[in-house]
């Protein structure tokens, strides 16, 4: 079976004024986190505060190194900087300012 290596593979060949180019469009092409409209962090709020109160299954999606991952859990604690979630595995701080969504579990909404 052959492995394609992708770009790898040419690199031996290229120029490196081409490597340097390359470098710098795929640093130009990293995602940048959203800015949220106010609109938008009072319905964030809304549902953080009720998935803490009520202790509801919630699904973060939060900016970190460059890209959007998600997050399951029950969050266990709160304060202005940062809230506490606690997922299947482990139990994680997430930085209040990089949340980009929130979404309630759908079971709740049955």
């Amino acid at each position: 079976m052959i492995q394609d290596r992708g770009n790898i593979k040419w690199a031996s060949m290229m120029l490196p004024e081409h490597l340097e180019l390359l470098r710098e469009y795929k640093q130009e092409r990293t995602e940048q986190p959203r800015e949220l409209t106010e609109w938008e962090l009072e319905e964030l709020q809304k549902t953080i505060d009720q998935a803490f109160n009520q202790q509801l299954e919630i699904k973060l999606e939060v900016w970190k190194n460059y890209k959007i991952t998600q997050w399951t859990g029950i969050i266990k604690s709160m304060n202005t900087n940062e809230l506490i979630l606690e997922t299947l595995l482990k139990t994680k701080s997430i930085p209040i300012q990089s949340i980009q969504s929130a979404q309630l579990d759908a079971d709740y909404y049955d």
